[in-house]
């Protein structure tokens, strides 16, 4: 498993496992606000790579957006 840290502009910060970024963003449960929508999410990668995403909120999966595949 793997630790996915969600960090607000705020300064609210949260770590979740999950074995994929998927399945992280999923178990989020951030909610927007008025002036704060977006979520900066950090990883470390099994060969030990940070990777990181900016993420909209709220989260709209591939499947929602284009309907049934």
């Amino acid at each position: 498993m793997k630790q996915y840290t969600f960090q607000r502009n705020n300064g609210d910060k949260k770590i979740i496992e999950a074995m994929s970024l998927k399945k992280a963003i999923k178990k989020y449960d951030g909610k927007p606000n008025d002036h704060d929508n977006h979520v900066f999410i950090a990883w470390t990668s099994k060969k030990g790579n940070i990777s990181h995403q900016l993420v909209k909120l709220p989260y709209v999966s591939r499947k929602e957006r284009k309907g049934k595949l």
